[in-house]
C-alpha cells in the first residue's frame, strides 16, 4: 500500500521544501497540516537538528494562528494512526466550534460560521516564516 502522505495531492500547499511541506486543510478554515517529506514513522527517528526545526516551525506557526484567526485555542496533534507517516495538526479552536470542547474528529455538537476572511493573510503570514 501506497503512503497517502508521501506524495502530495490536491494539497493546499503553503509552503515545501525537501524536508517538510506545509498545508491548508479544507476540512476547517484555518486548519494546518504539517507533514515530513521523508517517510518516517515517529518524530524520534528525525536527528536532532530535524526534531528542533520543525518544532520551532510548529511554534511559530501556532504564534501566527493566534494572531491571525484569534482562536480561543490553538489544538496540536501527531496521531499517526492511521496513516504512519509523521505529521502535525495545527487546528483553531473556538469555544462555540461544532466540537467544543472535545476533539474534532468527535461528534459535532452544533454549527459554526469559521472566520474565513483572514486565511489569505494567515498563508502569507506562514510563507514569511521561511
Amino acid at each position: 500500500m501506497t503512503c497517502p502522505l508521501c506524495i502530495s495531492r490536491n494539497e493546499n500547499i503553503i509552503y515545501k521544501d525537501s524536508f517538510l511541506r506545509v498545508i491548508l486543510v479544507d476540512e476547517i478554515p484555518g486548519y494546518i497540516r504539517i507533514i515530513t517529506q521523508r517517510h518516517i514513522k515517529e518524530l524520534s527517528d528525525l536527528n536532532d537538528e530535524e526534531a528542533i526545526k520543525i518544532t520551532l516551525i510548529i511554534k511559530k506557526i501556532e504564534k501566527v494562528m493566534i494572531e491571525v484567526l484569534n482562536p480561543d485555542k490553538i489544538n496540536i496533534a501527531s496521531l499517526g494512526n492511521i496513516v504512519p507517516h509523521l505529521h502535525f495538526h495545527l487546528i483553531p479552536r473556538y469555544k462555540n466550534d461544532p466540537w467544543w470542547p472535545e476533539a474534532t474528529f468527535c461528534e459535532k455538537k452544533r454549527e459554526f460560521n469559521y472566520p474565513t476572511s483572514n486565511l489569505e493573510e494567515l498563508k502569507q503570514r506562514i510563507k514569511d516564516i521561511f
